[in-house]
This record gives structure tokens, C-alpha cells and sequence, in this order.
């Protein structure tokens, strides 16, 4: 049985529904997909019988996806159990062009992959690899959008404190007395063992240039001013490391020679972002399966020397990307959500043409063998799902067995006896062969039909006005007391 944890944020991750709209909930569906409803009645049948899902619209509307995509999927199982009649290889554009662009990487990216044993040694001594330092601070900080003359009193404060730890002062009593560091105050400033890339750079770079022992001058980072003593250095010999940390630093020039190459090339396509973006961008992160008008699909987002990034190609690589990604970026600031997404999928868009113009582009016998390959993988998913065959009862008809066969699956899914299996692109390329849409009013009906079915959630202990018991001990009486 899966947990209830697990059970929500699958629900919630898989959430491909198609658009939301407002029509639909005065006549009791849900959901719409091809020839077949959800209705309010059956969804509310499904989650009022179990108490541990909350009662929510967004997991209403995560199952009024997972029952479109696997409708859709069952229908088309019915139709051809090959699914030769379903256009697989739009649904592999991603996977081809990022092979494409690897191509192009490893073709005409070129990076120097020659390190003589002294460099190495060398970039070692410098960087220290592995290396670790167990230090203690004092922190100072400053209030937000401090005065210099604010900053400057903090600063001599600290310029104070660091002369008397170098003058032998305990330092751990003064970082007990005055760190505003919550997390490492009460134990004396102890941050405990830390590798470079732990620590903000110069908080980093001044523990690690100490010397056991050593106190640091005063250094800013971002938090405050900080005076650093360093207690222990680990540094691993160069032999230990060696051949790993040559594989490190030729893939850090790799990387170097390959954003040299990007911007170079961005540079001469001359980007131009258009106004207002950042709204749809977000709205496509948010949900990339909004229903859009052709019109709209046709926007353009970023003019480029020899091309436009459209609404449209932002939306469709949205579609492929994992949810949990899609998450991170929807947390992101809109400056950061921008660039991130609009520049580096229009730098994408010309590392592909690029790799199109190398003769990098991939042969059709490979695409067919993709192809095929997805459409097993998808008969795979079908069969564990109890979709692949589903045959008609009695005197169902063919669209009442599906019915049928979704809602079991449905049922198993809610309970935790089954595991999601999301359909990703695929399923994208099903609704778009089908007229899907999940009515957001009806998720509120289902919520309040729910919550009529349910009745009233039992108050959590020691609210004002519920009786407690006394606990009792095993042979009945009161615990504990003399």
C-alpha cells in the first residue's frame, strides 16, 4: 500500500490535464475527452472513500488528467493494439535534436584536452580538490539597505573582535557573546568540517588560506562581516586524486570551450526579447497544457538573425520536460525564469540549426527504430495498466468497457494499490488527435460533493470545547500517579 504522501504528490506531478475551462460544471461533468465524461458524481465516488487525500480541486484536477490521458490511451488500444495509426516521432523532436546538438559538441566544440603532469599538479596546489577545513565564526550582520554609516559601525565592531581573537582572546566566548550566527553561536562559532564549494567564495577562500590556528582578517559576504578561525585542514595528496581530478578539470575546459562557442554564436544572432514575456513564460511553466488558438500559439517571444522563438515551441518544450523541473522553475524570480528559459531555449533553437548545417541531423532509419521502440514501450504501459485489452461486458458497449476499465484503474490509483504511469509527450500527442478539456467550476463541485460525503473533519486534539480522556494504563486504570 502506498503512503498517502506518495500518493498526493504523484498525483500532483503527473497533473497533465488539458485545458481548464468554465463550462461544464452546470451539467455535472468534470471532464471531457473524445466521446466519453467524467462526470462530478464519479469523481466524487472515487475520493470520498478516501480520507487521506485531502480534499482539494488540485487533486481533482490531477485526476481529471490522469483520466483523460489513460481514456485517450485505453480509446486508441481499442482502435489499433499496434498503435501504428499514432504519430510517434513528433513526440521524439527533443530526444533527436539534444543528440544532435551533443554531435555538434563533440565535433566542433573543441577544447584543449592535453594536461602535462606539473599543470596538474599545479591547478591542484591551487584549487585543493577534496580538501576540507573545520573553522569557527563571528558573525556581524547589518540591517537591510544599511546606512554606510551603519555598515561602518558593524565593521569596526568587528575589526575589534578580530584583534582580540588574534591577541589570544577565547574565541570561542567571544563568538558565544556576540555571533548573530543562529546556527553556530550557542557552540562557539563551530561550523564543523566544510569543503570549498560549502561556503560562499570569500568566506571559502579565507578559511581555506589560514593556517590551523590562524584568525582571519574581517571578510563581507552577503550575510555580514565575519572574522573566521581555522582549527583542522584535510587535504587529500595529490596521488589520491589525481587521475579523477584530471578527468574534473578537462571537463570544466569542455564546458568552458562550449559557452565560449554559445556565446559567440548568441552575440552574432543578435537576440531581441520582446515586451511583456514574462507572463507567458510563466504561464507555460506553470501549465504547459493550456489550450491556445492558433493566433496565440503563433506569438513571437525572442527575434532572432534568421529566426523567431514562438509561444507555440515554448509551449511544446514544456510539455516534455518533468514536472519536478517544471517546479523548480516555477519558484524561480521572472528575471532569472527569462533567461533561463527564453535564452537558453532559443540558443537550443540555433545549436540545432547548427548541428542541422554539420550534417548532424539524424538518419530516418534510427528515427523508425525510436519510433517503434516508443510505441512498445507504450503497449508495455498499457498492459500494466489494464488498458491494452479491454473488451466489452455483456451488452456494454466498446466506450462503456472503457469507462469501466479507467475508473478500476482509478480506484486501484487513489487507494495506493496502483502505481501512476505517466504518458508525458505521448500524451500530449493524443489530445491533440482529441478534443480533451477538465472544467476547473466542477472540481469545486466535487470538492463540496465530497466534502457532504465525508461530513465534518474531527477536530484536532485540545480544541477548545472536545472532551479528553485520561489515557488509560493497560490494566485500565489511570497512568502513572502515586
Amino acid at each position: 500500500m502506498k503512503t498517502f504522501a506518495l500518493r498526493i504528490g504523484t498525483l500532483a506531478a503527473v497533473l497533465v490535464a488539458a485545458a481548464c475551462g468554465d463550462d461544464g460544471s452546470s451539467e455535472g461533468i468534470l471532464a471531457r475527452a473524445g466521446s466519453h465524461s467524467f462526470t462530478v458524481d464519479e469523481a466524487v465516488r472515487l475520493l470520498a472513500g478516501q480520507p487521506d487525500l485531502p480534499n482539494d480541486p488540485q487533486v481533482v484536477t490531477a485526476l481529471a488528467g490522469l483520466w483523460i490521458d489513460y481514456t485517450l490511451l485505453a480509446s486508441t488500444m481499442a482502435e489499433d493494439s499496434t498503435l501504428a495509426d499514432v504519430d510517434i516521432e513528433p513526440m521524439l523532436t527533443g530526444r533527436l535534436e539534444q543528440e544532435m546538438i551533443t554531435a555538434l559538441r563533440d565535433s566542433v566544440i573543441l577544447a584543449d584536452t592535453v594536461i602535462t603532469d606539473a599543470e596538474l599538479r599545479e591547478m591542484f596546489e591551487t584549487q585543493a580538490p577534496g580538501a576540507q577545513v573545520r573553522a569557527r565564526h563571528i558573525l556581524l550582520g547589518f540591517p537591510l539597505q544599511a546606512t554606510d554609516a551603519q555598515r561602518d559601525s558593524v565593521l569596526a565592531q568587528a575589526q575589534s573582535l578580530r584583534d582580540r581573537a588574534a591577541a589570544g582572546e577565547d574565541f570561542e566566548a567571544l563568538a558565544r557573546q556576540y555571533s548573530q550566527d543562529p546556527g553556530s553561536a550557542s557552540n562557539g562559532g563551530d561550523l564543523g568540517f566544510f569543503g570549498r564549494n560549502d561556503m560562499v567564495e570569500p568566506f571559502a577562500d579565507a578559511a581555506f588560506r589560514l593556517e590551523p590556528g590562524e584568525v582571519s582578517e574581517v571578510v563581507e559576504t552577503p550575510m555580514g562581516y565575519h572574522v573566521i578561525l581555522t582549527e583542522e585542514k584535510e587535504v587529500p595528496t595529490f596521488d589520491d586524486v589525481a587521475p579523477l581530478f584530471r578527468q574534473q578539470m578537462l571537463q570544466q575546459r569542455g564546458q568552458r570551450a562550449e559557452s565560449l562557442y554559445v556565446a559567440q554564436m548568441r552575440d552574432s544572432a543578435n537576440f531581441d526579447f520582446q515586451d511583456d514575456v514574462t507572463e507567458v513564460v510563466r504561464r507555460m511553466v506553470e501549465d504547459p497544457t493550456v489550450s491556445l488558438a492558433r493566433r496565440a500559439r503563433g506569438r513571437v517571444l525572442v527575434r532572432y538573425d534568421g529566426g523567431t522563438l514562438t509561444v507555440g515551441e515554448l509551449q511544446t518544450f514544456m510539455q516534455g520536460q518533468l514536472p519536478e523541473g517544471r517546479m523548480r522553475l516555477a519558484q524561480a524570480p521572472d528575471s532569472l525564469l527569462v533567461d533561463n528559459v527564453l535564452t537558453g531555449l532559443t540558443q537550443r533553437e540555433l545549436l540545432v540549426e547548427r548541428a542541422r548545417e554539420e550534417g548532424f541531423e539524424p538518419q530516418q532509419e534510427y528515427v523508425d527504430s525510436l519510433t517503434q521502440a516508443v510505441r512498445t514501450q507504450l503497449g508495455e504501459a498499457a498492459e500494466v495498466l489494464g488498458l491494452r485489452n479491454v473488451q466489452p461486458e455483456g451488452t456494454e458497449s466498446m466506450d462503456q468497457a472503457i469507462d469501466r476499465a479507467v475508473e478500476a484503474l482509478l480506484r486501484r490509483i487513489v487507494s495506493g494499490q496502483q502505481d501512476v504511469i505517466p504518458l508525458g509527450m505521448v500524451a500530449t500527442g493524443l489530445r491533440e488527435e482529441a478534443s480533451a478539456q477538465v472544467f476547473d467550476n466542477a472540481a469545486v463541485a466535487v470538492v463540496q460533493g465530497v466534502a457532504r460525503v465525508r461530513g465534518p473533519a474531527p477536530p484536532p486534539p485540545g480544541t477548545p470545547g472536545q472532551v479528553e480522556t485520561e489515557p488509560t494504563a493497560p490494566g485500565g486504570g489511570p497512568t502513572g500517579g502515586n
